[in-house]
């Protein structure tokens, strides 16, 4: 797979290291002759980018071409020339979608006062193109505080729900699955995420990514929501990730640090 591409020497993950998924180090810049796909320093890790699913630090993103829901035709994934956030969120998610969101929105917020608008991009991909509509999407940012008119972020809006779980699942990692609330309200087989607890993990995940998907219910009471990764992505102009926020980070810190974390990166 293109995520795959790197430099093994540049990822190996040191014995001992504490995983601070939002941690620039040092100054925030790195060798480029150490890490020529790079432009920040290593992240610190407690894996090896090649032990879990999703694109970590110094690995490409998938290559992915899905219809803007808002500006009308198709945008690649590697098609931002420009540092990028990037997030999968469903608009009817009522807990872990809107921080993801909303962590975005930080950075836009912050890029737009301090007048870099232009040098930055902001991506959501959706899993539930069935009711996300470009209508919906364009509601749901609104509700989020958006800045649609800044012309920086793009709703990615595959075209069938087997598209969604081709690209979002398999190419970039991040589970999600349709399921149907019980009678109280929560995640069938799940354990209920509004006290913060996540659900089980198949025998087939690595231990690095036990505990990072969480249950969140639809606002709307159509009958179904979802289990999904929390995951946001900063990648570079070449596509490559120079920072990630997995799990509870995505939900928690990555709102802190992902306005720093871009700047630096369009800077550097």
């Amino acid at each position: 797979m293109d995520r795959r591409q790197y430099i093994r020497t540049a990822l190996g993950a040191t014995a001992g290291t504490v995983a601070l998924a939002g941690c620039l180090g040092g100054d925030g810049t790195g060798s480029s002759d150490e890490y020529p796909n790079t432009k920040l320093s290593k992240q610190e890790m407690e894996f090896d980018p090649e032990d879990v699913r999703f694109p970590a630090w110094g690995q490409r993103i998938p290559s992915a071409t899905l219809p803007d829901a808002l500006g009308g035709g198709e945008t690649s994934t590697r098609g931002f020339d420009k540092p990028l956030a990037l997030t999968f969120i469903f608009s009817n998610c009522m807990t872990a979608c809107p921080l993801l969101t909303q962590a975005l929105v930080s950075a836009q917020g912050k890029a737009l006062q301090e007048g870099w608008g232009d040098a930055v991009e902001f991506a959501e991909i959706t899993f539930d193109p069935v009711r996300d509509t470009p209508e919906r999407l364009r509601t749901y940012a609104e509700e989020r505080n958006v800045a649609l008119d800044a012309g920086n972020w793009t709703f990615l809006r595959p075209e069938t729900e087997a598209r969604a779980k081709a690209v979002v699942q398999e190419q970039f990692g991040v589970y999600f699955e349709k399921t149907d609330p019980d009678s109280s309200g929560t995640d069938a087989g799940t354990a209920a995420t509004e006290s913060g607890t996540t659900s089980p993990v198949p025998s087939t995940a690595t231990p690095t990514e036990t505990g990072t998907r969480t249950g969140t219910p639809a606002a709307d009471g159509d009958g179904y929501m979802f289990t999904h990764r929390s995951l946001i992505l900063l990648v570079n102009g070449e596509g490559y990730v120079e920072r990630f926020w997995n799990g509870d980070e995505a939900t928690s810190t990555a709102a802190a640090e992902l306005p720093d974390a871009m700047n630096r990166l369009r800077k550097a």
